[in-house]
């Protein structure tokens, strides 16, 4: 009996442990059954979260798509406020350009032809000879008659000026008598004006304390009822400023300028003494006249022709042409510029250098 009830209690115990794994078989599916419910798949489908990532993805791009829009209409307002800020510097710049480029196009070359006017019977007795209005000698006419055949007096000229006494007016109708029809008469050409000293010789005057004052510093003294030198310099300076505008704003119509004359102005008169007796010590190193030529550069065979630049021709006393030798030669002063003699023809070529005319030399 002790050997049955020990194997019955085994095969109790079996049947627990087969109830114990009954159990967890239980367990197991209820588990199973609350993970996976019936009728559906333990694992789970991606494409919904794949569909979200996408449409994410999109959304940024479009986004940044639009960020880079806004950008790039930012940058192109701002350009164009740039642009419109540079646009009157532009002009600036282009008018600039243009007016060098025309500058350079045109010739900047000018051929002035300076005359003396003849001899008086003040000149001839060597009297300060200014604002008085005398004539010419008889015998000055025929000695200028014979200057017209000169070639710096030929041909044609842009601009004719003459002194408005009539010294220089019969002195051009004598030289070059075609032009007077064509001749401004300027009273800006007039000699220095010397008041009471008109008409006196140095041995008149020499003991005179004021006129030797005078004679040292022209451009500090004034001779009495006279013509101040800034005023003379003045007014031949605002001569020759007009003359040099009108030639910088010129036509170019057959390569020559065509501006109508501006009507002369009236100024006081004025007058420097004859070569003979000039009050201004003239240095031995004075610059002589340039020589009279009646053809401009030679050129090469193959050359293009080049137009002769524009001529001017100015009839005035010996005191303006020494200012303008001095305002128009490098080193020049006037007191070291060459007095002309009565009837004399001085030619200058001048070439506009740096803004500024100055002579240059002539080559043959």
């Amino acid at each position: 009996m002790d050997k049955d009830k020990g194997k019955d209690t085994s095969k109790d115990k079996d049947k627990d442990t087969d109830k114990d794994k009954d159990k967890d078989k239980d367990k197991d599916k209820d588990k199973e059954g609350r993970l996976a419910p019936s009728g559906r798949s333990s694992i789970r489908n991606p494409a919904p979260q794949q569909e979200l990532e996408l449409k994410l993805g999109q959304e940024q791009e479009q986004e940044q798509e639009m960020e880079r829009e806004q950008e790039m209409e930012q940058e192109q307002e701002l350009g164009q406020e740039q642009e419109l800020a540079r646009e009157p510097q532009l002009e600036q710049e282009l008018e600039l350009k243009l007016g060098q480029e025309l500058e350079q196009e045109l010739e900047q070359e000018l051929e002035l032809v300076l005359v003396r006017h003849g001899h008086t019977q003040w000149n001839k007795e060597r009297r300060y000879l200014g604002s008085t209005d005398l004539p010419l000698l008889p015998e000055a006419r025929q000695q200028l008659s014979a200057l017209s055949d000169q070639p710096a007096l030929g041909g044609e000229f842009w601009r004719v000026y003459c002194s408005d006494l009539l010294r220089c007016r019969e002195t051009l109708v004598a030289v070059a008598p075609h032009l007077e029809r064509q001749a401004n008469y300027d009273s800006r050409l007039r000699e220095l004006d010397f008041g009471a000293w008109e008409g006196c010789n140095y041995d008149q005057l020499k003991d005179n304390g004021h006129y030797r004052s005078w004679i040292d510093h022209p451009e500090l003294v004034t001779p009495p009822e006279g013509e101040a030198w800034e005023e003379f310099e003045a007014r031949v300076d605002d001569f020759w400023a007009q003359l040099v505008q009108e030639f910088e704003l010129r036509s170019m119509d057959d390569g020559m300028p065509c501006l109508e004359a501006s009507k002369p102005r009236v100024v006081p008169p004025a007058v420097v003494p004859p070569a003979e007796v000039s009050p201004v010590p003239i240095s031995t190193v004075a610059v002589p006249p340039v020589p009279i030529l009646s053809s401009g550069v030679p050129l090469a065979p193959d050359s293009p022709p080049n137009p002769p630049p524009p001529r001017v021709l100015i009839v005035t006393h010996g005191g303006i042409i020494r200012l303008l030798l001095a305002r128009l030669t490098e080193g020049v002063t006037f007191y070291t510029a060459a007095a002309p003699a009565p009837g004399e023809v001085t030619v200058l070529n001048l070439l506009k250098d740096e803004g500024a005319w100055r002579m240059m030399p002539r080559e043959v």
